[in-house]
């Protein structure tokens, strides 16, 4: 993303706003761990309609924990992999921050 053509406040605002972001999804909350526990909960469900179907048969209970279990793994994906693009971008945001610094600062000859 090209932040060059926004303006100060705009990275200010919005650098502020991922910070408080990272800061509130970093707190050890019971919402943080629920998303943890629902990856690991979904890999239990999944596997278990897997070995059920496998062992037993393909039953109707089977093919609802293999799907409900698909569907949790795949939100908890999707959560990760959104966490990580925000990072991602609040770190080009700071990079961008520090070179506005940078160049803002003016240099006294002695």
């Amino acid at each position: 993303m090209d932040f060059k053509e926004w303006t100060d406040e705009e990275v200010d605002s919005l650098r502020e706003k991922l910070r408080e972001w990272r800061l509130q999804r970093d707190a050890p909350t019971w919402g943080n761990r629920f998303l943890n526990w629902t990856g690991f909960m979904g890999v239990f469900a999944l596997l278990t309609g897997l070995t059920d179907g496998f062992f037993g048969g393909l039953s109707m209970p089977s093919l609802l924990l293999v799907v409900l279990g698909a569907l949790a793994c795949f939100s908890w994906y999707r959560g990760d992999k959104q966490y990580k693009k925000n990072v991602g971008f609040l770190d080009e945001l700071d990079q961008e921050y520090a070179r506005r610094d940078r160049k803002s600062r003016k240099r006294i000859p002695k």
